[in-house]
């Protein structure tokens, strides 16, 4: 071996590391603190040391040294306390979940285990940490005093500080208890608290309600109704029907023959073909019946039919409707021919004479035009509105003419006609024999017809002005329809009277 000793370049501690201290400065600090370490401080400059004042000490190994310890605290704050074997009552397990803390021993542990980790660092870290050989120092340890190796003395803890994080939380139970005494507490004020002094609740506790005070404006003892807020009635759908029904046929008629037209209304029922029983479709009000087959039949109750007389009479005679109605009975026969040849369409013929005086009265010629069938499934009979022609026959075509000839049917007519001039119509109480004459045998037959005719004149005259004023056309055959609603209501309630036997007839 050669007298000369190699140099041994010292490691990079943990500190250099960290701050990368590479450069020749910290090498030379390097080696400085490597010869401290070889020299050890003797035991009379420890004493010297230990002699000086504790803050005097303290205060310079702190401002020389604040880096290492400073390190040296973030080393031990990241070796916890459970990194160590804790043995006894203050083990934390945490396979199981169930954790158990003793403070007590946890906090003596912990005392115990700052100095073993700080004696076991102290050969780790960068500065020396015993300035003497072995004997020395074991002299003065036997002499209670402890080397200063350049880290602060270690400060006791505060009862704050060693609060860790697994803190005593209350449990399941104790919660469900504590929300049971709040409840019986609950319970105690609700049962001895004073009932409401309010008889009524105020304004603030009561349910809203909305309120229309427009409506509670209202006079109720001296009260006006419009007729509507534009104060204009509007026609229902079925009058509409009829006026717009009229209108077309109207123009459908040639101008120089309108003033021959002739609309009634008649009251009967309402059957399909051949069939003699009322129709019954799946309505509950008026309406207009459309069926192609469908026709009426113009007869009501002969009892029904006495007592609507009565009625009708009766209203005449009343003392405020004096000069309104004017009374027409007659009592003729009608006898009705058909004319014409093969091979041109058949005209019929009603010559009408006077039973008494034998007198005719009337000849013309009568075209069907169009009609419409209104049935009521509320009341007892239908009604029928039909527009026809009323031609007279030429003066070359006199009655004489058809003396001679045999007629199609003859029927005998004791009318009772009530005319109404305000209204524009006419009621006609008709019963009727009709003394039809077959091949075999003759036979007569007996119906009561009730009819009621607009007047002509009027309705023409309205037709003519629709154009500057409709509202006339429309009120005459509103009214008309009114008229014709008051007697189908009458008759359905005779009708009824009499079938509970509450009217003796």
């Amino acid at each position: 071996m050669s007298g000369s000793k190699p140099e041994f370049s010292r490691g990079l501690s943990l500190e250099d590391l960290v701050n990368h201290d590479d450069g020749p400065d910290s090498k030379a600090e390097a080696r400085r603190r490597s010869s401290q370490t070889l020299n050890p401080i003797p035991a009379e400059e420890i004493r010297k040391r230990l002699s000086v004042d504790g803050s005097g000490s303290e205060s310079k190994s702190g401002t020389k040294n604040s880096k290492p310890s400073g390190k040296s605290e973030t080393g031990n704050d990241e070796e916890t306390d459970t990194d160590d074997e804790v043995g006894g009552s203050g083990d934390i397990v945490f396979e199981t979940g169930d954790f158990k803390f003793d403070y007590e021993k946890q906090e003596s542990h912990e005392i115990s285990n700052d100095n073993a980790s700080k004696e076991g660092k102290s050969s780790k870290t960068e500065k020396p940490v015993s300035t003497e050989n072995p004997k020395k120092q074991n002299e003065a340890a036997e002499a209670g005093v402890e080397p200063s190796n350049g880290s602060k003395k270690p400060k006791p803890r505060r009862d704050s500080e060693m609060k860790d994080i697994f803190q005593e939380k209350s449990s399941l139970e104790s919660k469900r208890n504590a929300i049971k005494k709040d409840l019986k507490v609950l319970n105690e004020i609700a049962a001895t608290s004073k009932p409401s002094r309010y008889n009524i609740a105020p304004v603030w506790a009561q349910k809203w309600k909305p309120t229309v005070k427009a409506l509670e404006s209202i006079d109720t003892k001296d009260l006006h109704i419009d007729a509507s807020f534009t104060n204009i009635i509007p026609d229902d759908d079925l009058t509409k029907s009829v006026q717009d029904w009229v209108y077309a046929t109207l123009v459908s008629i040639p101008p120089d023959q309108r003033q021959f037209v002739e609309m009634e209304m008649k009251f009967g029922i309402i059957v399909d073909g051949n069939d003699t029983n009322r129709v019954s479709p799946p309505v509950s009000s008026q309406t207009v019946y459309t069926e192609m087959d469908a026709h009426l039949t113009p007869d009501v109750d002969e009892r029904v039919f006495m007592e609507l007389n009565k009625y009708i009479k009766g209203i005449s005679e009343l003392s405020e409707y004096t000069g309104k109605f004017n009374t027409i009975e007659s009592h003729t026969t009608d006898s009705l021919y058909r004319v014409g040849v093969s091979t041109q369409r058949p005209r019929f013929l009603r010559m009408s004479r006077d039973v008494k005086t034998g007198r005719v009265g009337q000849f013309i010629e009568k075209r069907h035009i169009s009609q419409l069938l209104l049935l009521s499934p509320k009341d007892s009979y239908d009604v029928k509105i039909s527009i026809n022609l009323e031609l007279p026959v030429p003066d070359n075509d006199p009655p004489e003419k058809y003396k001679d000839n045999t007629p199609v049917n003859i029927r005998t007519k004791q009318r009772v006609s009530y005319i109404h001039n305000d209204s524009c119509t006419r009621m006609d109480i008709t019963k009727v024999s009709s003394h039809n004459r077959g091949v075999k045998q003759k036979h007569t037959e007996d119906t009561h017809e009730i009819e009621l005719e607009v007047n002509t004149a009027a309705l023409l005259s309205a037709f003519d002005n629709i154009t500057q004023n409709s509202k006339e056309y429309a009120s005459i055959l509103r009214t008309f329809l009114n008229n014709g609603t008051i007697i189908r209501r009458k008759l359905t309630g005779l009708s009824l009277e009499i079938f509970e036997g509450q009217k003796k007839v």
